[in-house]
């Protein structure tokens, strides 16, 4: 399996290793979700799609809250 290095800022290796505490899984498993996730998002982006956010009611119905933005660069 290919391996890499990465220098992470304070704040996001602070957020890794919480996020992986809060999850019980290693920092490696968390980036490994985290770089799923920016593949999903490209492959959703390339049919014209957007990551978006939801909110579930009670009779399980979701409404669109949001909408995840700064991911890739938008063209100009």
């Amino acid at each position: 399996m290919p391996q890499m290095t990465l220098t992470l800022s304070d704040e996001i290796n602070d957020f890794l290793s919480s996020f992986a505490r809060r999850n019980g899984i290693t920092k490696a498993e968390a980036m490994r979700r985290a770089l799923a996730l920016l593949a999903i998002a490209d492959r959703e982006k390339q049919k014209g799609l957007s990551i978006g956010l939801v909110r579930e009611n009670e009779e399980h119905e979701l409404a669109a809250v949001g909408r995840v933005t700064g991911i890739f660069n938008e063209p100009r």
